[in-house]
């Protein structure tokens, strides 16, 4: 059973990046740009539990832990938001389109000879320049326009990443009721009601400036946690400090699907490329565990044969937790710290064998390597062509 959730947020949401704070760690919290799929799955499982009223054992929690969970996006304007893929350089408020290109005499040094450097080419770039800041949210329908080869400009339709709400703290003497000297602390969380337009002057209204946005999440579950997500509507903390956000199922999942440009694109492509909706885990790294030696294989759940010939992603992040569970495996305490592959991560690939017409039917369908993590909603990626 899929079910889409609209998920509206009362409070500022918590999402520390896993440095040290506390008493004796550190002052100041730091936080993440965006939540991690794990976060939003844990929230989302516990939240499936509460409403359905059911005691947290471990045959409870091993039920839980198979909810398969996508998400978080933004809403805007009737419209879901993609991330930033990582193949744009805007110039001059024109964004131009990095793609695989020849070493040249000199060769590359890579640490896998078959890659080719991502870049702009000379005619794009005939100078030097200063790449200007772009848009961290994209609406669905230039985002699959991007994707299918087409130009587009950048206008307000575009969500600049959430603010930051910096919170400065005293600690209190218990004893006296009173703040004690030079115990000072701040706290940091994401501002997930509204989203800055790209583009629109200072000077502004709040409406033109700001996007009041809801988040988006999709979720697949059976028997009592398929019934629990189909009638979800429940106030339940998200993220840290147990911020409260309201979980709501709606019957909308068509923002989910493929969009219609992208389909025949795929159908008559002979090199896609793979944009990492959400941040990805990877055995290898930075390279999906399904792909050999050579830089080729199949991406789970489809019936292509793809061959990696180019990767624009940033450096790697670090993902950790807590585990509230205490089942074979998965002890409950802290979750060891893994690297993961950042959302906006653009893959480059050359069809060896099959037809890449299947992916559309894997859009927002995660290639992660490991079970658990495709469940826990790392990994979704978009298809497009190059």
């Amino acid at each position: 059973m899929t079910t889409s959730l609209e998920i509206t947020c009362r409070d500022p949401i918590v999402c520390r990046d896993g440095r040290p704070f506390g008493a004796g760690q550190g002052n100041r919290m730091r936080s993440l740009d965006w939540p991690l799929p794990s976060v939003v799955a844990g929230s989302l499982r516990s939240a499936l539990g509460n409403s359905a009223n059911r005691e947290f054992s471990p045959a409870v929690a091993q039920e839980l832990l198979g909810v398969e969970v996508a998400g978080v996006f933004p809403v805007a304007d009737g419209q879901m938001y993609l991330p930033l893929p990582q193949d744009c350089v805007v110039r001059q408020q024109q964004p131009l389109r990095a793609q695989p290109q020849e070493c040249g005499p000199a060769g590359c040094d890579w640490p896998v000879q078959s890659l080719r450097p991502v870049s702009l080419t000379t005619e794009q770039a005939p100078d030097d320049f200063k790449p200007e800041e772009a848009p961290a949210w994209w609406p669905i329908e230039p985002y699959a326009a991007w994707l299918s080869g087409e130009d587009l400009a950048l206008d307000d339709r575009f969500l600049r990443a959430p603010e930051v709400d910096i919170r400065t703290h005293v600690q209190l003497d218990a004893r006296a009721g009173a703040a004690e000297d030079g115990n000072l602390f701040a706290s940091a969380a994401l501002a997930l009601s509204h989203l800055r337009r790209h583009g629109p002057p200072a000077g502004g209204t709040f409406p033109s400036l700001f996007a009041a946005i809801a988040l988006a999440a999709r979720v697949r579950a059976h028997d009592w946690c398929g019934d629990a997500a189909a009638k979800l509507n429940i106030l339940q903390p998200m993220g840290g400090e147990r911020r409260l956000a309201h979980w709501k199922a709606t019957s909308e999942t068509d923002a989910w699907l493929c969009p219609p440009r992208i389909r025949p694109k795929l159908a008559g492509a002979s090199r896609v490329r793979m944009v990492l909706a959400t941040p990805a885990v990877f055995r290898h790294g930075w390279r999906p565990g399904w792909l050999n030696e050579q830089l080729a294989g199949q991406p789970p759940g489809a019936n292509v044969e793809l061959r990696l010939v180019g990767v624009s992603i940033q450096r790697w992040r670090a993902v950790s937790g807590w585990s509230l569970a205490d089942l074979p495996g998965q002890k409950r305490g802290p979750k060891p710290v893994r690297r993961i592959s950042p959302a906006g991560g653009v893959y480059f690939f050359e069809i060896a064998e099959g037809s890449a017409s299947g992916l559309a039917d894997r859009w927002l369908e995660s290639v992660s390597d490991d079970e658990q993590d495709r469940r826990d909603g790392f990994g979704l990626a978009a298809w497009g062509v190059w």
